[in-house]
Formats: C-alpha cells, sequence, structure tokens
C-alpha cells in the first residue's frame, strides 16, 4: 500500500497541480458512488439493522461496544475560556436496549471546522479536496452511543482519554464507549492548545468561537510541540478536576443540553482515575502519571514521544505508576522506541500488535471509507475490527487488574487474548522507518513517506 502511495505523489508532481485536482476530484466522486455500493463490514451490519428494521437516522455507524451496559453519551463543558475544560463524557446508562435507541444515537461528526482542521494535517496543500471527501463521508456516521441516556445507578471508575494531533473529542468513540460499556466512565478531552482538528470556546454571549489546528509553522517543531505538551497536560488535571466537581454535584455545563449534570452527583468512583490517550496524547497520559500523582493507572497507545524528547529522564523518575504501553506495528521507528525503553523499566509494560498501523487505534479506518483508508495510509493487514477488540481488551485487562478488588471481578478478557496471542509481540518492537517529528522529511503521521529500504523489525 505504502508503494501505491508513494506512485500517487509521483503522479501529483509529473502531471501538475491543476491537472492532478481534476483528475483526483473525478476518482474522488467515482470511489465515492462505489463506496455506496459495496459497503465496509460494518457498514454490512448496519444494512442488516435497517431490513430488521431499525435503520436510525444515520446509515452507517461505528463498531457496537460489547460490554453489558448500553453506553450513554453527553458533552461536557465547564467554564467558557480556554482556561475550562471540554470533553465528550461516554457512561453506563440505565437503558437496556441499544438499537431500540438507534434515532438517538450519537452524531460521531463535530463539523466542517473540525474536517478542515484533520484536513489541513494530512494535505495542507490540498485540503480542500479532503474537506470535501471528509465531510461527505463522515457526516451520516453516528457512534452507538445514546446521546442523554440516564446514568446506571450505581458508581463507576473513571478514565480520562487524551486524543492525539488533528484529532477531537469524537475520533476515539470506539475504545470509549467500549470502555463505557464495561463499566467506566469515560471522559474524552478535547485540548484547546490548537493541536485538535478544532475546538471551541464560548463568548460571553453563548457563541461559539473556534480554535483551528495549527502547525508549529516557522517555530521549531520540537519547541512548539513541548510548549503544546505542558498546555495538554495542564488540561488533564483539569478535567479530573471538573469530573470531581461533577461528582460533587457543583459543576455546571455550559453547553446547552436536557441532560441534568446532578445524574452523574456520587456516581464517579475516583479512587483510581486512569490515564491514558492515543499518540500525542499517549505521550500526555505519560507526562500527566508524571505530574499528578491522583492518576493511579496509565495506558498509552502508540505514544509519540517526541515532545519529551529531551525530558525523558524527568519523567521517567516521577513516573511510578503502573503503565501499559500499546504500539502499532507499522508506526513505532527505532528512534521512538529508544525514547520509550527510557521510561521507568520497573512500573512499565510494552506490548505491540502484530499487522497494524496508527490508524488501527482510532475510529479511521471505520469512517472513512475504502479509498480514504488507502489515501492516508490507514490500510492494516489485520482486520481492523480484530485489532480494535485487540488493543481494547489488552487496556480493560491491565486497567482491571490496576485499579482494586472490583476490577478483578471484571477481569474477563484472558480468553479472548489467549485466542489472539500470535498476534502480540512482548516488549519493544516495530517496523516503522519515518515518525513525524523524529524525521523533518515527514510533515505527517497520516501518509506514508516515500521509503526505498525495505522493511525490517525493530526490537528492544
Amino acid at each position: 500500500m505504502q508503494e501505491e502511495y508513494s506512485q500517487i505523489l509521483l503522479w501529483i508532481q509529473r502531471l501538475g497541480v491543476m491537472r492532478a485536482f481534476t483528475l483526483f476530484c473525478l476518482h474522488i466522486f467515482l470511489f465515492w458512488m462505489i463506496e455506496f455500493q459495496l459497503s465496509t463490514a460494518f457498514t454490512r451490519r448496519q444494512f442488516m439493522d435497517s431490513v430488521r428494521g431499525n435503520p436510525g437516522p444515520f446509515p452507517y455507524h461505528t463498531p457496537i461496544p460489547h460490554g453489558p451496559y448500553v453506553v450513554g453519551c453527553i458533552d461536557v463543558m465547564i467554564g467558557r475560556t480556554r482556561k475550562g475544560t471540554l470533553m465528550r463524557v461516554y457512561y453506563p446508562s440505565r437503558l437496556s436496549d441499544l438499537q431500540s435507541h438507534s434515532q438517538h444515537w450519537t452524531p460521531w461528526y463535530l463539523g466542517k471546522e473540525y474536517t478542515h482542521g484533520l484536513s489541513t494535517f494530512i494535505a495542507p496543500s490540498i485540503p480542500t479536496i479532503f474537506d470535501i471527501y471528509f465531510d461527505l463521508q463522515m457526516r451520516n456516521i453516528a457512534t452507538p452511543a445514546v446521546w442523554g441516556a440516564p446514568v446506571a445507578a450505581r458508581k463507576f471508575m473513571v478514565i480520562i482519554f487524551s486524543h492525539g494531533l488533528s484529532a477531537n473529542r469524537s475520533i476515539y468513540s470506539t475504545i470509549c464507549s467500549e470502555l463505557a460499556s464495561q463499566g467506566f466512565i469515560v471522559a474524552a478531552i478535547e485540548h484547546r492548545d490548537m493541536s485538535a482538528s478544532a475546538s471551541f470556546i464560548l463568548t460571553p454571549s453563548g457563541e461559539k468561537e473556534f480554535i483551528a489546528y495549527e502547525s508549529a509553522g516557522k517555530i521549531k517543531e520540537y519547541s512548539y510541540r513541548n510548549q503544546q505538551l505542558k498546555i495538554r497536560v495542564a488540561e488533564s488535571m483539569l478535567a479530573l478536576d471538573a469530573l470531581e466537581k461533577i461528582n460533587d454535584g457543583t459543576a455546571i455545563n455550559e453547553l446547552a443540553s436536557d441532560f441534568n449534570l446532578h445524574q452523574l452527583r456520587g456516581r464517579l468512583d475516583l479512587s483510581h482515575p486512569v490515564m491514558a490517550g492515543h499518540s500525542f496524547g499517549g505521550v500526555t497520559a505519560i507526562a500527566t502519571l508524571a505530574s499528578d500523582q491522583r492518576f493511579k493507572v496509565g495506558v498509552a497507545l502508540d505514544p509519540w514521544m517526541f515532545p519529551v524528547k529531551d525530558e525523558l529522564h524527568e519523567i521517567s523518575v516521577k513516573l511510578r505508576q503502573p503503565l501499559l504501553c500499546i504500539s502499532t506495528e507499522k508506526f513505532q521507528t527505532p528512534a521512538n522506541l529508544e525514547a520509550m525503553a527510557k521510561l521507568n523499566p520497573a512500573t512499565t509494560t510494552y506490548l505491540t500488535i502484530k499487522g497494524t498501523v496508527h490508524q488501527n487505534q482510532c475510529d479511521t479506518p471505520f469512517v472513512v471509507g475504502h479509498i480514504g483508508r488507502i489515501l492516508i495510509g490507514a490500510t492494516s493487514s489485520l482486520d481492523p475490527h480484530i485489532a480494535m477488540d485487540i488493543n481494547n481488551r489488552l487496556m480493560l485487562n491491565f486497567i482491571s487488574n490496576h485499579i482494586g478488588e472490583q476490577g478483578e471481578t471484571v477481569n474477563k478478557y484472558i480468553p479472548y487474548l489467549e485466542t489472539h496471542k500470535d498476534k502480540l509481540v512482548p516488549g519493544l518492537y516495530g517496523r516503522g522507518k519515518t515518525m513525524y517529528g523524529w524525521d523533518p522529511e515527514r510533515k505527517s503521521f497520516w501518509l506514508p513517506g516515500l521509503v526505498k529500504n525495505p522493511e525490517s523489525g525493530i526490537r528492544h
């Protein structure tokens, strides 16, 4: 697939931008028409839902959670400024049947501001092409979590999740809804450091003021990302503060909502908060653990270590909580693996899922369609549903082993992981060759580089 992408780049260079733009748009249109005829695995399941009489308002959806709880979902903003917190909260609900409430599933699409930010990061020279494609592809997708559902009547452990570069509070819905279906309250932060595809604050009159994604520009990449990381860590700690306020009933949601936030009063078990994240969010999770001992467990998915490359010793010394690092095979490079190896060996566990790419740890393979997966390098040899299931069960198994007696009662994921143990590599391992930040010529996490060297596995 990487060779196909290399050919696309050479094709664009030879034809010229305008001609390539026109032909590309024609290809997008043709493939878009094909998309409606040849669905992916999850849209075929949605088609069967329609046949059974439960089509819902959306023709497509991300994978259904496996846990015993029907998941509820709500957006929460505590404070209207950048010093506040914006997060999407996934929680176990009192509802007993997910399909019968499909009319109220959560819209995955957040708006054109968000798809434009994603396009700007993926293809900064031609974002408009991806704007059109993503808007068409993503606006009709739902997350199988019931918007504003009543909260289940018991306490649940909490997980805070930090998104990656150019991502947002919606793009990890498969992970977050799965965790919530298994009995956790998950707060997916949307960072306001301009690393998100977009975000927003509220003006005094209540209007949305959007914060656009911005690249480092002329600022040195490390300085820019390191400063963003510090903001992200502060925001993650503020998110835990916000959950504490929600739990004691003093929080006010600045967003218009029919959901009464007092439903969550006394429902959050804050004895063992978990900090998790992916990519830039993965290193955010690591740095937050080192900064705030209130967090008792950490999970870093494909952590991008570049923003802390000069602070690794300081972080490792402060990192005392159990930490699980789950890597994808095609993302991790020698430079990033060497940085990960400097984390506290006494508390850190490393695993790699074979046959996976960076985007297997977010919703991307489920929402961009066939051609989208090819264009942004999101195709994997391992089925994306299996990759996601393995990732989620690794997270759940690790978390449940480190949150006390309640965790032991939900530790039921070993049989599945035993079945797929041939797809796991213990320790630090990767087959990536270039990575954004570490390699100046690499301009994106998403688009594979033009690599001439044959693949080789790197193991630490």
